[in-house]
């Protein structure tokens, strides 16, 4: 899907908010105390704006992708500490994502 693109002259972004936004920080817009919209670094939308499109086109997002090594390191904690537990974690989100 292609974004719309509109000049920066067309839109009022308060300084602190561009500030938070530099600092690479997520800004989130209320209305009525609901969640209207999010305005993130442009760096950290092009890291996302492929997931977004396989979300839009309802395609699964690929979780064993999106793990880190961090990530990999609590799952082997898990399995370590509690036998069975952790086998199968991976392949278990990705058969969700996949709709099974």
């Amino acid at each position: 899907m292609t974004p719309v693109t509109i000049s920066a002259s067309r839109v009022r972004v308060p300084e602190d908010v561009r500030h938070a936004i530099e600092s690479r920080r997520d800004v989130q817009v209320v209305a009525h105390d609901k969640l209207r919209f999010v305005i993130i670094n442009a760096d950290d939308y092009a890291f996302v704006a492929p997931l977004l499109e396989r979300h839009r086109q309802g395609r699964p997002v690929p979780i064993d992708e999106l793990l880190d090594d961090d990530d990999y390191a609590i799952i082997a904690d898990l399995d370590a500490g509690d036998g069975d537990l952790a086998v199968g974690i991976v392949e278990a989100w990705t058969d969700l994502d996949a709709g099974g």
